[in-house]
């Protein structure tokens, strides 16, 4: 196959391997995600033996990644576009050994309704995650203490009393960290999502604070 077609898929690899690393550092949570999708990248690598084969799969990956990081952009997958650009690079990169007009054809536009579909769908809210508070703390090399990691750590876990229905910390790039508190799909008598905002507030290191939703955060 051409050697030309191979640097182009393995650059793409390359530029999804370290998409997926800045995103294992910004949101842990989302580690999952950011794998997968450098592994489907990967995949043409294996058809190397089979140049026709090859160039289909880039086409098919690229145009599919394309159309995940616009479905998935509020959760960072448009970071991927780049690796899915120089997968479609690859596919045609070779004058002798392109995927075939049929398919150039059909996976743009099949990508295109996939995309349409997720976006034009009615929302439905039964099917979405619950809201959540989103805190940027101010923590700063105190993390490193012990002392102040037990403190902190009963501070916030008292939120569970105010309805929280998770309490977790994760690091956002370096030195910044981050609170998620879960709020339920109903509280119990006596607590409130306003009561439960308030609480979090209390807390010293917390120097911003949003609401989040699946779509967006406030």
């Amino acid at each position: 196959m051409s050697a030309r077609q191979w640097g182009w898929a393995l650059a793409a690899v390359v530029a999804a391997a370290l998409v997926t690393a800045f995103g294992l550092v910004m949101g842990p949570y989302l580690a999952g995600l950011f794998i997968i999708s450098a592994a489907a990248v990967a995949v043409p690598l294996m058809m190397r033996n089979q140049p026709k084969l090859f160039a289909r799969a880039c086409l098919v990956v690229g145009v599919g990644l394309l159309a995940w990081a616009m479905i998935g952009a509020v959760i960072g997958m448009f970071l991927f576009i780049p690796a899915a650009l120089l997968l479609l690079v690859a596919a045609f990169a070779a004058a002798g050994n392109r995927p075939g007009a049929w398919l150039t054809l059909a996976a743009p536009i099949a990508a295109a309704a996939v995309v349409a579909a997720f976006y034009l769908q009615p929302p439905d809210p039964d099917n979405e995650p619950p809201p959540w508070f989103n805190a940027t703390l101010d923590i700063g090399t105190r993390v490193h203490d012990r002392d102040f990691d037990r403190d902190f750590h009963q501070r916030k876990e008292r939120l569970r009393d105010f309805g929280a229905t998770r309490v977790s910390v994760h690091e956002r790039g370096t030195g910044q960290f981050v609170l998620d508190v879960g709020i339920p799909d109903a509280f119990a008598e006596g607590q409130s999502q306003e009561r439960l905002k308030e609480q979090i507030l209390q807390l010293p290191e917390v120097v911003d604070l949003r609401l989040c939703t699946f779509h967006t955060c406030d």
